[in-house]
């Protein structure tokens, strides 16, 4: 079973492996650039021999890269579709380098034009990506909170993206539970849901997060495991019902304020921890 957060590369790749075994993870997600801005970076080949070797001594499991926050793949501008389309490549090549799942990624606003009338380019750039991604590695399509415009808050939407991609092997889904809950989906009943509507063949990861906001409240805000809305009972519920109803269990990776509001911390993880057992 692999357990784990939200940690950051500061002061160095390979520090994200340190960060998560001082919260006694073992499995990560992480950025791999600034989350605020779609320009790329390089990491040496020191750098990553230096990270792999830290996985390995660790025995750390599977990384996930989650995507810049600016990727839009609805967008109207072509600019910002082909810088979005360049950081998702540049984020799965990284990830098949240092042998990671692949990239989460929200798949972005219409603007109020409605799902139809982009379903289109969002269906060809993933496949662009999707072409242009190393053997291995996944993309993974995260759903959303469900504010205005947002593609991806809806089952039905991701269903029928993944329904037209061109090699769905390569696609995955991370349900976020906070957004879920959110967009109103009741979590007892929300796995049955995504079986009837997409599949759990298609559950890569569950981002474990408790919500500030009130149930279908449309906004993305998450709080530290039962100190939210959602609370410790129905996610423990929610674990249980994971663990009945999939063939392998998913990674859980926290994204939570963490109690010094500085991300997940060890006390964090080791009530995750006691929600699985």
């Amino acid at each position: 079973m692999y357990l784990g957060a939200h940690v950051s590369i500061s002061g160095g790749f390979d520090k994200c492996i340190d960060r998560a075994v001082g919260l006694g993870a073992n499995c990560l997600m992480t950025f791999a650039s600034s989350p605020r801005s779609l320009k790329t970076r390089t990491f040496s080949p020191q750098v990553i021999k230096t990270y792999l070797a830290k996985k390995a001594r660790f025995k750390i499991g599977p990384h996930f890269f989650h995507s810049v926050y600016l990727v839009n793949l609805a967008s109207e501008s072509k600019a910002l579709l082909t810088a979005s389309i360049n950081s998702l490549i540049f984020y799965q090549r990284l990830a098949g380098t240092i042998d990671a799942v692949g990239t989460i990624f929200h798949i972005g606003s219409h603007k109020g034009q409605g799902l139809s009338s982009t379903i289109d380019q969002i269906v060809a750039a993933i496949n662009y990506v999707l072409d242009s991604s190393p053997k291995g590695t996944k993309l993974i399509l995260e759903n959303a909170a469900g504010h205005s415009g947002i593609v991806g808050d809806k089952f039905e939407e991701l269903a029928e993206i993944i329904k037209r991609v061109g090699d769905r092997s390569k696609i995955g889904i991370c349900l976020d539970t906070q957004h879920a809950f959110a967009s109103g989906y009741p979590l007892d009943i929300v796995l049955d849901k995504f079986d009837r509507l997409i599949g759990l063949k298609f559950l890569s990861v569950i981002h474990l997060n408790d919500s500030l906001v009130d149930f279908s409240s449309r906004r993305d805000r998450h709080a530290n495991l039962g100190e939210g809305k959602i609370g410790l009972e129905t996610l423990r519920e929610f674990i249980t019902n994971l663990k009945l109803k999939t063939k392998t269990f998913p990674p859980l990776i926290l994204e939570t304020p963490g109690i010094n509001r500085s991300g997940p911390s060890k006390v964090d993880l080791d009530l995750l921890k006691s929600l699985v057992t």
